[in-house]
């Protein structure tokens, strides 16, 4: 078998390959199946089939298998299938983005936040800031705190709410916006719910509902266990998805520790309830990370609406 380099593949790739090459491999891993992918993408499953063969012959390798029940990935389909999938959200990005400028608008702001600032501000300011910006696109992902990191060094965002990190990225820098602080939450049902502030250390005979390791809320929580005279009760729900702990809240008795920005929106629609924690300091404040290169005036606009919002409505 003759060695294909790495730059010989690109250049093959760049000459001949087409989006609908990268479109039928991601179907393809998707459905696992020709007739379903040719279903998908609106064209004949002879085509699908030409389509995987001209790519495989790019790759000069095997990138699905047959089987009885249709086509499932090899390792190399199954390690490209994820990159081809990242090319295709592009694409997909720079679509919106040319629309929205052919459209008149004034721009296309990419913001990654985690789930305090989706929840603790954001919830709350994008409503009026489309109202006030009816021209700018925002495009908001959900992320976590091991994730944005990667994201910025793609150049794939913008603008990062996050908590001020231990290490700022080079090139950009963190602006507080709001104060945060941990709480007891627990449904509207629990016998507590009536309560406004509680001690941690009256809560030890209470079941728990703890947040996943690595997190803040977590070591809170482990604090409290190891001081407990007792065992603490915990339910073996481990989860970071807010709605999944929502439900469970108010399913049970539980009770959590987490930071009031991850529950806000959730207590004021009424489907939790925050009790503050007598002696808890004050936790990491939510901000924006911010390149140090000028901004697009749809990033400026964005930040500037957002530090006077959070200004206006801590």
């Amino acid at each position: 078998m003759s060695t294909l380099s790495a730059s010989v593949l690109l250049n093959r790739l760049l000459a001949k390959g087409r989006l609908r090459h990268i479109q039928v491999l991601v179907k393809l891993t998707e459905l696992g199946s020709a007739k379903r992918t040719a279903d998908a993408l609106h064209i004949s499953q002879p085509a699908v089939t030409q389509l995987l063969a001209d790519l495989e012959r790019l790759a000069e390798m095997p990138l699905f298998e047959r089987h009885v029940r249709g086509l499932r990935p090899t390792a190399a389909g199954a390690a490209l299938a994820p990159l081809a999938r990242r090319i295709l959200d592009t694409v997909a990005e720079g679509s919106d983005t040319l629309v929205a400028m052919k459209n008149d608008g004034e721009g296309v702001v990419r913001l990654a936040a985690i789930t305090g600032v989706i929840s603790g501000l954001l919830t709350r300011a994008l409503p009026p800031f489309a109202c006030e910006h009816p021209g700018i696109q925002v495009h908001v992902t959900e992320t976590d705190v091991d994730a944005w990191a990667k994201l910025v060094a793609q150049g794939s965002v913008d603008l990062v709410g996050c908590r001020q990190p231990k290490v700022v990225p080079q090139g950009w820098k963190f602006r507080p916006l709001l104060p945060d602080r941990f709480v007891v939450v627990c449904g509207p049902q629990h016998r507590l719910a009536r309560r406004r502030r509680v001690r941690l250390s009256s809560l030890a005979g209470e079941t728990w509902l703890p947040a996943p390791l690595p997190s803040a809320a977590r070591e809170a929580f482990d604090r409290l266990a190891h001081d407990s005279p007792a065992p603490v009760k915990t339910c073996q729900i481990i989860t970071r998805v807010s709605s999944l702990t929502s439900a469970m809240l108010r399913a049970r008795p539980l009770l959590s520790i987490v930071p009031f920005s991850v529950v806000r929106q959730l207590v004021f629609d009424g489907q939790l309830v925050a009790l503050d924690i007598e002696g808890e300091s004050p936790f990491d404040a939510l901000g924006l990370l911010v390149p140090e290169r000028e901004l697009t005036v749809a990033a400026g606009s964005l930040v500037t609406f957002l530090e006077g919002f959070a200004a206006a409505n801590p």
